[in-house]
């Protein structure tokens, strides 16, 4: 899963990009100067739950957050196969 959207600061509109795989999940902010960038390997979270817990780290950086808004999720398409693959014990 794919989530794109901007944080809103006090004077600065960040964007973000929040990559969610079956290895974990990375979230990328473009904070002026350098980008902020967080990973882990626990899938267990929701790409927005990151963002969430990560919130007070990035409003260091951009001052007081007014709003996230998402503005594109994309949805990861898996075949049939690959799908009664995770069902099966062993995988």
């Amino acid at each position: 899963m794919l989530v794109r959207g901007k944080i809103l600061g006090e004077e600065v509109t960040a964007p973000f990009e929040i990559l969610k795989t079956r290895n974990g999940v990375s979230l990328r902010v473009e904070l002026p100067g350098e980008p902020f960038e967080y990973s882990t390997d626990c899938s267990c979270l929701e790409p927005l739950e990151l963002l969430g817990l990560l919130l007070p780290a990035i409003e260091e950086e951009i001052g007081e957050i007014k709003g996230v808004f998402v503005e594109e999720v994309v949805e990861e398409k898996s075949s049939l196969l690959e799908r009664l693959g995770r069902l099966l014990p062993g995988r």
